[in-house]
């Protein structure tokens, strides 16, 4: 049972008494709630257009930077520039393709080269800068938008790959989907069109950008009311009954209601329940843990130890997660300051958006990093993936001063959350984590030691460290000791333990022995 949501006992008397007397409240209460279901879902609908915006303001401004990047070719002859082209189209993210124009036709691209013979745009773009098609020569049923930049002798296009669009609107769509619309043309998750987008209008939002010539919608439909009360409201209705028919009897329920999820989470980091399992980490060929990665654990009096699962979103959330890591980190680390750990040790740590925002993140760090250095080891921060990170100049500026703490930073789950290879060209990362969703399909799944091979190979590109998470099998060790993946963590190697046993572990030689065979 999930400690934060509780089971709650309701006891109801005198039901008939209730019955009669609950007929005015509710018909008091009917049309707040009711009101109250339009304002949430208006909010919701906000939400989401704020959101959908967010992501495709992102997407533009890579198309933005590939054209500004072959702008000053636009002109010149499409043998010189026809390389820079496919340059671009192929490192910047989102970017299809991008191309040349003069007199308002394109004479080369990154896909065919030189033109023969160039005609004008019928379509226009708006704003002179956006155009969304349903499709083109080369992709009949795959929409694309253009991305169009103005020069002196000519102008540059980046085409967006709509599916890229439409996976951003589809991460913001909830309960309503929400569509892009840029002039007479519409794009929504999964179709495409002309006009008003099919999204109902009793409840609508709409956005437009503030950077570029496009908005965004949604809509939503309001219930019957006697749905919205009966399915949303069914259980403060009971309440509101119960209420009517005895006082005495309500105070007592609600003084029985269990704590709040972030009360629970409070009360559990005042009593010290949130403790670091370290799991080890090792090199191919080498004996010994070379390094660990702490992984929270809640050790709750009642329900025992609790999977992160049910409690990290909720403290993520709430931004209970980084007192949580910082109480957790802080003991851990009194009791490993009196080892001697071995050379080139690092530790690994979890991070989120929340800990970048926290104003003593730096200071939590620059103390970890002394005391770890004391015992001959170095901090690895993982940045996770879960929530889109933005990248401001403080966040840069962060990066750049814990580099120069000595502090590593590595890509957690790379591939699976949002933005990865924006954070490779934005940030200055030291490793690349390969998730474990990758590794399982490892001598099953073809397609999975594919992802494989890319990451190991795009990261010795970059001149990044590699970790490989979830190897359970010799089959997988063997294959990563042979891609050349660096370090190797997992069930095979060892499964997250307490840190006091991972110290006795440590201190008995009772380790790893370098040739993919557990040593007990």
């Amino acid at each position: 049972m999930n400690p934060l949501h509780p089971r709650r006992q309701h006891r109801v008397s005198h039901l008939l008494a209730s019955l009669l007397v609950s007929a005015l409240p509710l018909l008091a209460i009917i049309p707040t709630l009711i009101w109250q279901e339009k304002q949430d879902l208006r909010r919701q609908a906000e939400q989401q257009v704020t959101q959908a915006q967010i992501q495709l303001d992102e997407i533009l401004g890579q198309a933005e930077l590939a054209s500004r990047a072959i702008l000053p070719l636009a002109g010149a002859p499409c043998a010189d520039a026809e390389q820079e082209l496919r340059r671009q189209a192929a490192i910047v993210p989102f970017v299809r393709s991008t191309a040349l124009l003069r007199d308002d036709a394109i004479y080369c691209t990154s896909i065919l080269g030189a033109v023969p013979h160039p005609k004008p745009y019928r379509t226009p773009f708006v704003a002179g800068t956006l155009r969304l098609l349903p499709g083109n020569r080369t992709t009949p049923d795959v929409p694309v938008l253009h991305f169009r930049l103005h020069g002196e002798h000519g102008d540059a296009l980046s085409a967006v790959d709509g599916r890229y669009l439409q996976l951003a609107l589809q991460d913001a769509s909830d309960e309503g989907p929400v569509y892009l619309i840029v002039g007479a043309r519409w794009l929504g998750p999964h179709k495409t069109g002309e006009g008003q987008p099919p999204h109902p209008t009793q409840i609508q939002a709409q956005r437009r950008s503030a950077r570029y010539p496009y908005s965004v919608s949604t809509g939503y439909v309001l219930p019957a009311g006697h749905w919205v009360l009966w399915q949303h409201h069914a259980a403060l209705l009971l309440v509101v009954a119960a209420l009517s028919l005895l006082a005495g009897g309500t105070l007592y329920r609600l003084l029985g209601r269990p704590a709040s999820p972030t009360e629970e989470l409070l009360r559990a980091l005042d009593n010290e329940e949130f403790e670091g399992f370290l799991q080890p980490i090792v090199r191919p060929r080498q004996a010994g843990w070379l390094g660990a990665e702490v992984l929270m654990r809640w050790r709750h009096p009642r329900e025992g130890l609790i999977r992160p699962d049910l409690f990290i979103p909720r403290a993520e959330e709430s931004g209970m997660i980084v007192p949580m890591t910082r109480s957790m980190m802080n003991r851990l680390l009194r009791q490993l300051a009196a080892l001697r750990l071995p050379d080139g040790f690092h530790l690994g740590l979890n991070i989120s958006r929340a800990h970048l925002d926290d104003p003593r993140f730096y200071s939590d760090c620059e103390s970890w990093q002394q005391t770890l250095a004391g015992c001959g080891a170095t901090l690895t921060l993982e940045l996770t993936e879960r929530e889109i990170i933005a990248i401001t100049p403080e966040v840069e500026a962060l990066f750049r001063q814990l580099h120069a703490l000595g502090v590593t930073i590595a890509l957690d789950d790379f591939g699976t959350g949002h933005s990865s290879l924006v954070y490779l060209q934005q940030l200055a990362v030291d490793g690349l984590k390969i998730d474990q969703s990758f590794v399982a399909g490892i001598g099953s799944d073809g397609l999975s030691a594919h992802i494989v091979d890319s990451v190991a190979e795009l990261a010795a590109k970059l001149g990044l460290d590699t970790v490989a998470e979830g190897v359970e099998t010799a089959e997988q060790f063997d294959y990563l000791c042979q891609l050349g993946v660096g370090w190797l963590q997992g069930y095979y190697i060892a499964k997250p333990m307490p840190l006091d046993a991972f110290i006795r572990r440590l201190r008995a030689g009772d380790t790893w022995n370098g040739y993919g065979t557990l040593s007990f």
